[in-house]
């Protein structure tokens, strides 16, 4: 059990990852501050946080690229300078949502990442960064370790996201550089679970609820590019063992068993049997990655972690969940 007196701050609280990171938090014992303006969270986790024990969580509706004394005063008293960590997740994720909103993404982790480091520094905590598989771009080698530079397009649809991200990074290795601080990134591959946004366009939950609805699937190119899916429970897992461990490098946290996008219709497909949905092909996206799977060797050395839930054990899960919100 944590001590009863520390306190963790997650941008992004209320969305899927981060809702699940203050649930975890908030079970063993630490209170937790989630600050998020609810632009792709959802309300209903913030009334599941609730539930969980609300002595122990403070919500704050705000966007953190603007200054964060506008709400951190109004914080309960003690609770900042017991501030062991800053988990910052704040920014759309599936592609649909961060190219709606490109430029808030930017901004989210530039100068949101800036504001965390800052205020992380006053408090003498600790920021771990939400950074992403997608720094890889469309990789060239599989799988993907943490030593690999990428294949980006600066100038694609999908930049917003991954340079976002990239700069991200490069923020935090020259804060630690210049500062001598002790910030760190985790780079996070496909994770899927309860309390994701039913409409956030990833795919998982895409075919989850295409095949609620009677299908069809709805496969871009012709379904041969994979795909590497971790349940959250266990990216949670790997992120709070980063956070504890103390690292600044990136560390990738994510499923390395393979799957195309195919099977993964045919995994959902078993769910629902004897019923058979079609499948309908569209264009390939601009610059969307045929290949992601991570390595993580070092997560499996530094972190003594690698995933236990199999992607049907996963999916049936999360199927369960859905059907309670529809």
């Amino acid at each position: 059990m944590a001590n009863l007196r520390k306190t963790v701050l997650i941008t992004g609280g209320c969305g899927f990852l981060g809702s699940h990171l203050a649930e975890t938090h908030l079970k063993d014992g630490y209170r937790v501050i989630c600050v998020d303006n609810f632009s792709t969270s959802n309300r209903s986790n913030e009334e599941y946080l609730n539930r969980l024990g609300s002595e122990n969580l403070v919500v704050v509706e705000a966007d953190v690229i603007e200054p964060w004394s506008s709400w951190s005063k109004s914080l309960p008293e003690g609770w900042l300078e017991d501030l062991a960590y800053i988990f910052h997740f704040a920014s759309p994720a599936s592609p649909p949502l961060y190219q709606e909103l490109a430029l808030e993404t930017m901004w989210v982790n530039s100068i949101g990442t800036s504001n965390a480091l800052n205020f992380a520094d006053k408090f003498g905590a600790r920021v771990v960064f939400a950074s992403t598989s997608e720094i890889y771009g469309d990789p060239e080698f599989s799988p993907q370790p943490e030593t690999y530079k990428g294949n980006v397009n600066t100038v694609g649809i999908r930049s917003c996201y991954d340079e976002a991200k990239r700069f991200g990074e490069s923020l935090i290795f020259t804060h630690n550089w210049k500062k001598k601080t002790n910030h760190g990134m985790v780079r996070i591959f496909n994770t899927y679970g309860p309390r994701m946004n039913p409409a956030d366009g990833r795919v998982v939950i895409n075919f989850l609820v295409q095949a609620m609805a009677g299908g069809p699937f709805t496969i871009y190119g012709d379904g041969s590019q994979t795909r590497s899916f971790c349940y959250v429970d266990d990216l949670v897992r790997g992120i709070r063992a980063y956070a504890t461990g103390g690292f600044q490098e990136p560390i990738n946290i994510g499923n390395p068993v393979e799957f195309t996008i195919t099977q993964l219709t045919d995994e959902v497909q078993k769910l629902f049997a004897p019923k058979k949905f079609d499948r309908a092909y569209r264009e390939f996206p601009q610059d969307d990655p045929k290949q992601r799977r991570p390595d993580i060797t070092n997560a499996r050395t530094k972190l003594s972690w690698e995933p236990k839930v199999p992607l049907a054990e996963g999916l049936g899960k999360m199927l369960a969940w859905l059907k309670t919100i529809s």
